[in-house]
């Protein structure tokens, strides 16, 4: 049970196949859903729950990735489909279109593409063939790869063009190269591509790594993306302007004091477009929909975007209320997973892409449906009986699909998104290389918390397994968070992460 300002929600969960990197996304496709995971792997879970493998999968050259000698270059867990969108074409027939990353052997591409989805009585088939719709320039370097800031977010625009919005990939922290900014480059940019030829247009630019993307009933575009460490936003995106990164932000950059030119005042926005709103600290926000009034009438119109975040802010879904194209509140509902992607079902039902491989459903509660709540005309109790009778039709066919998770699955759900264990370069968090036998809170090139840096001796898998178990018990102070892993995952996670990086030297 999740309970809310306005309502109490049911959360039904399914898992899939566990997922090796983050990334991936979803459709609904009637009542059904269409899931592809981060490496491309296709499936079709239908209105009981039941799922279905595809043989088909988007083509990434994902082989060639794994096979090539400086494949610890490359950051396998960064190299992903980013998002897909379904647009029917007929009774029966969907177009399919995916932007992911490609491997050519020399660099990587940030591709758009395309194939044919049929839905038969008892079966469905993804074409074989894919058709390439666009490329965006350049193909990056191994060097200056960082395709966890890829964006890639689609929408419809018309019934001939596509909106894609591409992230910088990082290019302007790890080579200098202020990407977001180059119009040369398609690299932070709204961009519009016609279907049949794949010809484009940049329409905006400035931005850094979009998350969620959606339109709402006026028309608006609303875009959510990561800042640095603080300033995650939320860009009402129009064609022309220009929405600052990495020049302006409410952040900072990870493990500096702030990240901006000297001209320009932090957070300030100067002859920039400024967010409808930021977060401070960030809460890795990430998909994003418009939510209708057929489970949830008195959300009708709210924006709902997800988050990753490991934080306070984090692994939660916000509600945000608006008058047209001004922010009013936002509201936080802590959900305790990593939210990738979003849809609407049919029914009104939202469904939630969870890192590491699990689809939930969140539906209204009929718990508040009692005489008691009917006669005080409880918020909870709108349309009580109709929505008993929706829920307990859900609910028959429902399936968890529990299952117990390897070290390996658990870390690439929990961890690998922040954490390298085999280059030593820092992202989102420190990397992990040598860490047994390591001094707890002590690493080259960043600064940890002053409740990791009291605690004192090295890290071992045992102190390990008691930091993610409970790392404010373990450190007080720590800036980490809980990532709600019971004792027996952080162990496995422990004793993965162990036996992959090594000690220390002299550890």
């Amino acid at each position: 049970m999740v309970e809310t300002h306005l309502y109490a929600l049911e959360e039904d969960r399914i898992n899939l196949q566990p997922f090796q990197a983050g990334g991936g996304g979803l459709a609904a496709m009637c009542d059904e859903l269409l899931i592809v995971s981060p490496w491309g792997r296709i499936a079709l879970m239908d209105n009981a729950g039941r799922v279905e493998y595809s043989e088909r999968s988007v083509p990434m050259n994902l082989d060639g990735l794994l096979s090539h000698p400086e494949v610890e270059t490359f950051r396998p867990d960064r190299f992903r489909v980013a998002d897909i969108l379904l647009k029917q074409r007929s009774e029966g027939v969907w177009d399919l279109f995916a932007t992911h990353h490609y491997f050519t052997g020399e660099c990587t591409l940030f591709r758009l593409s395309a194939a044919t989805v049929e839905r038969g009585e008892d079966s469905y088939a993804v074409s074989p063939s894919w058709r390439t719709l666009f490329d965006a320039e350049p193909c990056m370097p191994t060097d200056r790869h960082a395709g966890h800031q890829a964006g890639g977010r689609i929408l419809t625009d018309g019934p001939d063009h596509l909106l894609v919005v591409v992230g910088d990939h990082g290019w302007v922290w790890t080579s200098g190269s202020w990407a977001a900014q180059d119009p040369e480059s398609h690299l932070g940019k709204l961009v519009r591509v016609d279907i049949e030829t794949g010809e484009t247009e940049i329409l905006a630019l400035g931005l850094r790594n979009p998350q969620g993307f959606a339109r709402d009933a006026d028309g608006n575009l609303w875009e959510t993306e990561h800042g640095p460490q603080g300033g995650d936003e939320l860009n009402l995106l129009e064609s022309g302007a220009n929405y600052g990164s990495p020049s302006v932000t409410f952040g900072v950059q990870y493990g500096r004091t702030i990240n901006v030119q000297d001209k320009h005042k932090l957070g300030g926005h100067e002859g920039y477009a400024r967010p409808a709103l930021a977060w401070v600290p960030s809460a890795a926000i990430s998909g994003l929909i418009v939510n209708d009034e057929r489970w949830f009438p008195l959300w009708k119109d709210d924006l709902l975007i997800g988050s990753l975040g490991t934080a306070q802010n984090g692994r939660s879904l916000f509600r945000v209320r608006r008058d047209g194209t001004t922010i009013q509140y936002h509201e936080r509902i802590p959900l305790g997973y990593r939210v990738r992607d979003m849809a609407l079902m049919l029914d009104g039902r939202i469904a939630l892409l969870a890192d590491g491989g699990s689809v939930f459903f969140l539906s209204r509660s009929y718990r508040h449906c009692d005489e008691e709540s009917i006669k005080r005309n409880d918020v909870y109790s709108v349309d009580c009986e109709a929505l008993s009778e929706i829920l307990e039709a859900n609910q028959a066919g429902a399936s968890d699909g529990a299952e117990t998770l390897s070290g390996a699955e658990l870390h690439a759900a929990n961890c690998a998104s922040c954490h390298s264990l085999s280059v030593e370069e820092h992202g989102i968090g420190p990397h992990l290389v040598g860490l047994i036998g390591r001094p707890i809170g002590q690493v080259e090139g960043w600064r940890m918390s002053d409740g990791l840096r009291s605690v004192g001796g090295v890290w071992t898998p045992d102190s390990l397994a008691r930091f993610l178990a409970d790392p404010q018990a373990f450190a007080p102070g720590t800036t980490k968070g809980s990532q709600m892993l019971s004792e027996d995952e952080a162990r496995a996670i422990a004793d993965y992460v162990a036996g992959q990086v090594g000690a220390a030297p002299g550890g």
